[in-house]
């Protein structure tokens, strides 16, 4: 059954949680951003002239884009004069930044048009353009004025004179995947076949191998006089493993042939993400591609996501390791988890739900939504993480940052906040049926009907949920994964982790999905003897501005139950319940060898242990000691156990 989202126009957030998000995100994010792209002159990159001091970077570009199709989505919403006229001042830019051709990219046209379309393994103009096309569909869905879509359709149709499998043409293919996504949304939006065309050509010839074996980007590198089988020479990069380390590009193999993920992980879903939209939109012709993505899925979920949502534990390459390999922190080189990647992955995610009503794609999308993704942003809306830690040390504090000199992360926050009525619900016109894929209190109409939706619930705080339906439709609604039981006034039959209620008339649904806080355990073969505690979708850490009696770096939780505390203000947030563990003290902390003869033991004496929900860490200042994972001591006498 292929589901369709309800528009951002269509759906009402009126949660004061999510609400709050999206305010900061709309008056701090937004102006911060190009306050930033400004003072750095990267926002004039466009209209860069002979004499000025800054050059173009090859993705600057990109950074407007982005924050271009964020302040979309707001002023959808949320008219805003400001916003707006930064809006059609980026528009102006783009529309006298364009050559006869259609071409648009600051870089080569600074630094050599007669070298475009010579690297498209690391320059990044195919990437910028995706952006730009998804730019594009945000503002034409705002204003239908076609200024956007007119050069950008241009700029499409020079790139399907460059490549394609025609005779000749480049089959070249981006190095970092992104304008796949923009075709096929633009190509819905308009209906264009040749946005399509382009969109499948990208996504299936990537990883294809001549008679050589040799792959685009090989070809591409001795056409400039590179080696790429030269491991000290310039076309082995420092993220490579090896020469010719393609899988770091998901290009060692055509999508349909790949069997895990791997390489970098924001490569990895924007290339999934689009392959997903192909599948919907191509049905039985690109089977085969579900199948891929299917199995991909499977690999990520069982073994190669964090507990908050994150991707990526190697910081070499930003992106997967082996199985299980999974560590905390940024000390010995692993954790990346970077803020892009789980914006990409939520868009996955909600692309999966498009094609198939299955609640393990809504269950790893509101993880992901609740912890990897919202701790990336500071409550005020003005810093930010590039990576997402799990792990950090007393007196050594990770602090977000104002910016950062790849600047991706910051407009894709405030993309996501922006769109997030998108991600709530959605809808199959013939089946007359609404999903609800996450509890967000929030108003929808359904397009082209009479049917409105409306959510009241206390979510992530509490389990309660109200539905109030006017006018008929039947409902799919989403049971999470967490919620080991729930009541529904209304009867139905479950599926898939969906209840399923018939058409329903002006009806009220009242749902309860009891939160309770719990325990976590890892697969024992990612060597973790340690415990998460989570309530309901949010996982939470031990923080040490919480916790001012011990040493969060040494303690160790005992098996005992776990309570909530009452709910309350922290770091600006509501009705934050904080959770109360029981832990010890290590009590032979301060070893001066690395390795000796006597066991770990912890002090006798127990001591309450307070833990803040994981998206409010380094909020509050503090020494910088924060933790998700903590040893597990079976006993209040300290026996180690190994089993859950």
């Amino acid at each position: 059954m292929i589901l369709h989202d309800i528009p951002i126009r269509n759906v009402d957030i009126t949660s004061p949680f999510w609400s709050r998000m999206q305010q900061c995100s709309r008056q701090k994010t937004i102006p911060a951003t190009v306050k930033a792209q400004k003072s750095l002159d990267h926002w004039y990159c466009l209209t860069w002239k002979e004499g000025h001091q800054t050059k173009p970077h090859p993705f600057w570009d990109s950074d407007i884009y982005k924050v271009v199709e964020a302040a979309c989505y707001f002023l959808i919403k949320h008219p805003d004069d400001e916003m707006m006229a930064m809006v059609e001042e980026a528009v102006d830019m783009i529309r006298n930044a364009q050559h006869p051709d259609g071409y648009i990219n600051s870089y080569y046209t600074v630094h050599g048009i007669n070298k475009r379309w010579t690297n498209l393994r690391d320059m990044h103009e195919l990437y910028c353009l995706g952006h730009l096309i998804e730019a594009t569909v945000a503002y034409e869905t705002l204003t239908g004025s076609g200024r956007l879509l007119a050069p950008v359709l241009k700029a499409i149709e020079h790139v399907d004179s460059v490549f394609g499998p025609e005779p000749g043409k480049k089959r070249g293919y981006p190095g970092h995947q992104e304008i796949e996504i923009g075709l096929l949304r633009l190509y819905e939006l308009t209906g264009k076949q040749l946005l399509f065309k382009l969109a499948k050509y990208f996504i299936l010839e990537r990883g294809q191998t001549d008679e050589n074996n040799e792959i685009y980007f090989d070809l591409e590198a001795k056409a400039r006089g590179g080696d790429p089988y030269d491991h000290m020479g310039p076309e082995c990069k420092a993220w490579y493993s090896e020469p010719r380390d393609y899988g770091y590009h998901q290009a060692d193999c055509p999508l349909v042939k790949a069997n895990e993920v791997k390489g970098h992980s924001v490569r990895a879903m924007y290339y999934y993400t689009a392959a997903t939209d192909l599948v919907r939109l191509a049905g039985d012709e690109a089977k085969d591609v579900k199948t891929a993505l299917d199995r991909l899925w499977r690999d990520m979920v069982d073994h190669k996501i964090y507990v908050t949502g994150g991707l990526g534990s190697v910081v070499q390459w930003e992106g997967f390791g082996a199985p299980y390999c999974l560590g905390d922190t940024d000390r010995d080189g692993t954790c990346y988890a970077e803020t892009c990647a789980t914006f990409a992955l939520i868009n996955w995610c909600q692309r999966m739900l498009r094609l198939s009503l299955h609640s393990e794609y809504a269950d790893i999308m509101e993880v992901a939504l609740y912890n990897g993704f919202l701790g990336a942003v500071g409550l005020e809306g003005d810093s930010f993480y590039y990576r997402n830690v799990l792990r950090t040390f007393n007196g050594e504090p990770k602090d977000r940052s104002k910016w950062f000199g790849v600047a991706c992360c910051p407009p894709n926050v405030a993309k996501l906040l922006g769109s997030i009525g998108s991600l709530i619900y959605s809808v199959n016109s013939e089946e007359n049926l609404v999903a609800v894929h996450l509890y967000i209190g929030s108003e929808c109409t359904v397009p082209g009907t009479n049917v409105i939706i409306s959510q009241k619930t206390d979510m992530p705080w509490s389990g309660e949920v109200e539905i109030d339906v006017r006018g008929s439709t039947a409902l799919a609604l989403r049971i999470p994964s967490w919620a080991q039981e729930f009541t529904c006034s209304a009867q139905g039959d479950v599926k898939d982790g969906y209840l399923h209620l018939p058409p329903l008339a002006d009806s009220k649904i009242k749902l309860n999905f009891p939160m309770k806080a719990r325990r976590v355990y890892a697969n024992p073969l990612t060597g973790k003897d340690e415990i998460c505690i989570m309530r309901g979708p949010l996982v939470y850490c031990i923080e040490d501005i919480d916790n001012s009696d011990v040493d969060v770096d040494h303690i160790a939780l005992v098996d005992a139950p776990l309570k909530e505390g009452l709910p309350k203000k922290i770091a600006s947030v509501d009705d934050v319940i904080p959770i109360i563990a029981v832990g010890k003290q290590l009590a032979n902390k301060k070893w001066t060898s690395l390795y000796g003869s006597i066991p770990w033991s912890y002090d006798s004496n127990v001591t309450e242990i307070h833990a803040v929900p994981y998206f409010l860490r380094a909020n509050r200042g503090g020494k910088g000691g924060m933790r998700v994972w903590t040893k597990r001591l079976a006993t209040s006498q300290g026996v180690v156990n190994g089993d859950p």
